[in-house]
């Protein structure tokens, strides 16, 4: 299974929107969630209280708290001791459309062993944003970015039902990946049914279960992922030739399911991202 998770990780695409560090005495945040984005935050001192459902967690010195999208939480203290927090908002996505972090189970919250290593890397964040307009501090906000990534989940990865979502996922990382990899490859549910000794559509729920949408779903996202960036970069392929090489079978099917998605046909979307790089 190893295997596959690498080649998913190796395709993601990090994105940071927010990053910052707070210094508080007060907190209240009540049945917050996130829309499209993950927050994690890093508690470097100070005490807080996480409720998810039911469960209430203690915030302590070393915490890291992870929010998913659409998970409602509230965050609040109830002592006035000073907290420092370190936090981001982030996606983790292939061809942004598929989140490849509830794949990995990671804990609401846990502890961080490298806690020394991880202050210096996010302070190194932070001061590429203060030389923003420096072109080798871009490069290294995206460097920093990342290794933030690699030791938060470094800790984390598995620690939550890791043996159950093992267990369920091991027949399907193999069609995750195949469809990841070759999105333009005709599928067929029935196939991989058969493959793996199940019906389709057991297969199509539980796929979706697994990686939040269908089969077909994601194959056709993907699809229609790789068609905008061959209209971006690649001016001189016309969308017959874009629906020929992502194996549609008419330009037709491709250009109302690229609307579907868009809300835009192929070259009118091509003429605008034309316009906003001019």
């Amino acid at each position: 299974m190893n295997q596959y998770l690498i080649k998913l990780l190796q395709q993601a695409e990090l994105n940071v929107s927010e990053f910052e560090i707070h210094t508080r005495r007060e907190m209240s945040f009540r049945d917050r969630a996130f829309t499209n984005e993950y927050m994690m935050s890093y508690h470097k001192s100070g005490t807080a209280k996480l409720r998810i459902g039911d469960e209430v967690y203690d915030i302590v010195p070393g915490s890291v708290i992870f929010i998913p999208p659409h998970l409602v939480h509230d965050q609040y203290k109830d002592t006035d001791d000073e907290a420092v927090i370190l936090w981001w908002h982030f996606t983790y996505k292939v061809e942004r459309v598929l989140d490849v972090l509830p794949i990995f189970q990671i804990p609401y919250i846990y502890q961080l062993k490298q806690t020394e290593r991880f202050e210096t890397v996010f302070e190194q964040l932070m001061e590429s944003r203060r030389n923003a307009s420096s072109l080798p501090a871009a490069i290294l906000q995206k460097a920093k970015s990342l290794e933030l990534l690699y030791l938060l989940f470094d800790e984390a990865i598995g620690k939550r039902h890791g043996s159950e979502a093992a267990a369920a996922q091991q027949s399907f990382l193999g069609m995750l990946c195949q469809i990841v990899q070759q999105p333009e490859k005709p599928l067929s549910l029935k196939d991989m049914a058969r493959q793996l000794h199940l019906n389709t559509a057991y297969v199509s729920s539980r796929f979706k279960e697994l990686y939040g949408m269908s089969p077909i779903g994601l194959q056709r996202r993907l699809r229609i992922e790789k068609a905008k960036s061959l209209l971006i970069t690649d001016h001189d392929m016309s969308v017959s030739q874009i629906a020929e090489a992502l194996h549609f079978s008419e330009v037709t099917n491709f250009t109302r399911l690229f609307k579907k998605y868009t809300g835009m046909a192929p070259l009118q979307y091509r003429r605008l991202q034309h316009q906003g790089t001019t």
